[in-house]
């Protein structure tokens, strides 16, 4: 049965990774293309009549609105983007040949980058800055998040980062009926990044300490 799990959930990321390179292929190819899915921004699915000729082939017949309205979320997030960026990416992606994981780094994990970068003297604003912006984010209905995206992306790019794009797909799509649980784990990715060099060095010393001096009756 896990096994099943996990074969569904690669499945679905494979997809999810094809949605999103032909994406930014489109952006990086076509100004026109990538200004249509642009305007969609933060827009819901009955506003974004010019995405749909680029969006519409990747939704299965049987209508799920939240899942739709993931699907032209991301697409106008990475539209969001300069096409000078877009193109940058479109060129460095070689997702396609390298092994693929069942899944990706969650938004909590690429929100703690920005943190990581900042300079020593700038560390402890920036992160208590990007907390609670990330508390205020797990707080939020499908309709809130999806408004509170954009600046939350925005923010990445300034300090270069960018998001798993398929993986945030996945926790759109399931947003609706597991935000409490997709929170939760955007909050514990954040700050296992944060303190992994601390807890690993820590986790050393504590070995390092359980092992008997030479000579030591427990030796």
């Amino acid at each position: 049965m896990a096994e099943d799990r996990d074969a569904a959930a690669r499945a679905r990321r494979i997809e999810h990774l094809r949605f999103v390179r032909e994406i930014r292929q489109l952006c990086a190819d076509s100004p026109g293309a990538h200004a249509s899915l642009r305007r969609g921004l933060g827009k819901d699915v009955d506003q974004v009549d010019g995405m749909h000729e680029f969006v519409a082939h990747w939704l299965p017949e049987k209508r799920n609105r939240e899942r739709d309205r993931a699907y032209y979320a991301v697409a106008a997030l990475i539209a969001d983007q300069p096409r000078h960026v877009v193109r940058g990416r479109s060129a460095n992606d070689t997702e396609a040949e390298q092994p693929i994981a069942t899944y990706g780094p969650s938004f909590g994990r690429t929100l703690a980058e920005p943190v990581l970068k900042a300079p020593a003297q700038e560390r402890s604003r920036r992160r208590d800055s990007t907390h609670r912006r990330l508390k205020l984010l797990v707080r939020q209905s499908p309709t809130g998040l999806h408004r509170y995206l954009p600046s939350a992306t925005r923010l990445l790019r300034q300090y270069e980062t960018e998001p798993d794009w398929a993986q945030l797909l996945q926790d759109l799509i399931r947003w609706p009926w597991n935000a409490a649980d997709i929170g939760s784990r955007w909050q514990q990715d954040y700050f296992r990044a944060l303190h992994h060099d601390e807890w690993r060095k820590r986790d050393e010393v504590d070995a390092a300490q359980a092992v008997p001096e030479p000579g030591s009756p427990a030796a």
